[in-house]
């Protein structure tokens, strides 16, 4: 029998010549410094290799880290910003080049200015053929649906390049208002545990509710830990946008939420979530995506969980041709 392949959808890396550039520039050591020392395949690739090979893995999508809105003053500058971003896409495009038959790279993009984002997309996409762009979302950046990314959307619709949606919210912003005066920030981790699922659920009500897959169809956007909230609390989204409707708001757009795509990062086995990700969106928008190799507490966790967490999902117990499985798998990443 003819082995599924895998394409994980949604895996990081950090370009040391990147960083590098964010602390000569900034003048200290990159935010996320020490969390990246301690994982090898975040910055190796050859060492990233490995850990694919160990896990049966046969492509990786890097979705580049960290993102340019963690040094405010650097992406504050246009120049500066976009000099960034070449940086990170010209080192993303060559691991691409020398390894094309195992990574996909995604581009970075500077949303400084418009005009800033265009020249990101023409360096990136055009120039040096990256696959796909992140954009990142919560409540330190810029909004998603600002008008300032009208072009890049145009760009990416003719393109038909994706979208990669990632959550940004820092430990500095805080959990209450109190804790913001008295200099605490955020606590116990919520603001990477929920702060980050519910960060990507806003930007992507936002993005529906601005008509964006009505005005660049088949738009894709590819969204990060199982869509969010969103598959789970649709209905609640639904019912409460009826129940305090503000008016002029009733066109629907609230239903293109199910044209995002999501990957499957469920962070421990969890099945139902796969089968609930797979009942909401629109067929084939389900991707296996692990959010390697940030399980950094203990080596190739998030692939293990993952692969377990849709094998075990119903439908694709179900599923005895094992198309769905193939699907989600590779298939739908391929489409």
């Amino acid at each position: 029998m003819q082995r599924t392949p895998i394409i994980d959808a949604y895996t990081h890396f950090a370009c040391p010549s990147f960083t590098n550039f964010l602390e000569e520039k900034s003048g200290h050591s990159m935010v996320f410094k020490k969390l990246f020392d301690m994982i090898p395949e975040l910055t190796n690739v050859e060492k990233r290799i490995q850990l694919m090979d160990e896990f049966g893995v046969d492509v990786n999508c890097l979705v580049p880290l960290p993102w340019l809105e963690s040094e405010p003053l650097l992406h504050a500058d246009e120049n500066l910003a976009i000099e960034a971003c070449k940086i990170a896409n010209d080192a993303m495009a060559e691991i691409v080049k020398t390894y094309p038959d195992r990574f996909v790279g995604v581009a970075l993009i500077p949303t400084t200015t418009t005009k800033a984002m265009i020249s990101g997309f023409e360096h990136a996409i055009i120039e040096n053929e990256l696959s796909g762009i992140v954009l990142f979302c919560g409540p330190t950046v810029k909004p998603l649906d600002h008008s300032s990314f009208n072009e890049l959307y145009g760009k990416c619709h003719r393109h038909n390049v994706p979208i990669w949606l990632h959550p940004c919210r820092p430990q500095s912003y805080a959990d209450y208002d109190l804790y913001e005066s008295e200099g605490k920030g955020s606590l116990h981790m919520i603001w990477n545990s929920f702060g980050w699922i519910y960060d990507t659920s806003v930007a992507m009500v936002h993005l529906a509710m601005s008509g964006v897959f009505r005005k660049y169809p088949g738009i894709k956007f590819i969204s990060h830990h199982h869509g969010g909230m969103v598959p789970f609390f649709a209905e609640r989204f639904f019912t409460q946008l009826r129940n305090f409707e503000e008016k002029g708001r009733n066109d629907g757009s609230l239903n293109d939420l199910k044209y995002f795509y999501c990957d499957t990062a469920t962070f421990g086995v969890n099945s139902l979530n796969i089968q609930e990700c797979l009942d909401f969106f629109s067929s084939g928008r389900v991707m296996f995506g692990t959010d390697t190799p940030m399980d950094m507490g203990n080596r190739g966790t998030f692939l293990k969980s993952t692969l377990e967490s849709v094998i075990s999902c119903p439908a694709v117990v179900k599923d005895a041709k094992g198309e769905l499985l193939n699907d989600i798998m590779s298939g739908n990443a391929l489409k």
